[in-house]
């Protein structure tokens, strides 16, 4: 569990550098050493107004290895920013 101040905190905030599952590859490594973070469904289009600045990716953590893991109640929201090749770059 985690505290800050007096409350139970049930949403953490992290960031991070995605790892390749291979060096010449574009998939993502998910494992870690006790389990693995499954996608879910389809990324979801993030809007700020009307502009798309990103996308949301839902995972979901299995206990175990690939393709016999048990599923958790842990889920994870992944965000990432979309490139506009020829607009400024974003802050």
């Amino acid at each position: 569990r985690c505290r800050i101040g007096q409350e139970e905190q049930t949403e953490w905030y992290f960031f991070s550098h995605k790892d390749k599952k291979y060096p010449t590859g574009t998939r993502t490594n998910r494992a870690t050493m006790a389990g693995f973070w499954k996608a879910t469904g389809r990324d979801k289009a993030v809007y700020d107004k009307l502009r798309l600045i990103g996308m949301r990716k839902t995972l979901v953590f299995y206990k175990g290895r690939a393709p016999n893991g048990q599923k958790t109640d842990w889920i994870m929201h992944e965000y990432r920013l979309e490139t506009d090749e020829n607009g400024p770059p974003q802050a």
